[in-house]
């Protein structure tokens, strides 16, 4: 049965995030413990921005083993530190995708705004999970529940004057096994795995930081 989202006003800050909306948090009921978020995910946000050089928009996150374990924050910058920063990422990234491009290998494809992750039989398209050309991308996020900036215009599900970054991406378990998703929508060599980046979006001045795990 799909569960039920919740909006929750977090008292405590993230990564020294002050001014988040409350409508900005998005993720599932049993999800509100902030430090088990923080503890699950605290080894993958090394490259995340410092309060110094960025502002904290929103974020979200789930810990659902049905679907998948992700964090997403959005930050903005001044044009200055904007400009160094994306030029940190390019230098860094081993994969960089447009939102237009319709050959991505996005986790949970299938997931959309309205079913919240958990597709109907009709919305899955199984012929489409093993492609040969899967084997050369690198997993990227399905971002149709990060309110802020989904839309249903593309496969990922992220507006398109974003750009996105891959900075790192694994094929294997990187969670307890009781912990791992069942990588239903995955082709077979990436069933699980884990996979962090940036999605920019220059007219903004504003980047999506992830990490997901599956």
């Amino acid at each position: 049965m799909m569960k039920k989202y919740l909006f929750f006003i977090i008292t405590v800050s993230l990564f020294s995030c002050t001014s988040i909306r409350h409508d900005d948090f998005w993720f599932l009921d049993y999800d509100k413990n902030y430090n088990r978020v923080a503890t699950i995910f605290d080894k993958y946000i090394g490259f995340f921005p410092s309060n110094k050089i960025s502002n904290c928009i929103s974020c979200t996150w789930s810990l659902n083993p049905k679907v998948e374990y992700n964090l997403k924050v959005i930050f903005s910058f001044s044009e200055n530190n904007f400009k160094l920063k994306q030029q940190e990422i390019i230098k860094k990234s081993i994969a960089e995708y447009t939102v237009s491009d319709d050959s991505l290998l996005i986790l949970n494809r299938f997931s959309t705004h309205e079913n919240y992750g958990y597709p109907s039989e009709q919305e899955i398209l199984s012929d489409i999970i093993e492609q040969d050309y899967f084997k050369l991308l690198k997993p990227i996020p399905n971002f149709s529940n990060f309110s802020l900036y989904q839309t249903n215009n593309n496969l990922c599900k992220l507006k398109d004057d974003f750009i996105i970054y891959v900075l790192d991406a694994k094929p294997g378990k990187f969670l307890d096994d009781q912990k791992l998703t069942k990588g239903k929508y995955m082709p077979s060599t990436w069933k699980n795995g884990y996979s962090k980046g940036v999605a920019i979006s220059e007219q903004r001045k504003e980047m999506i930081f992830w990490v997901i795990i599956w």
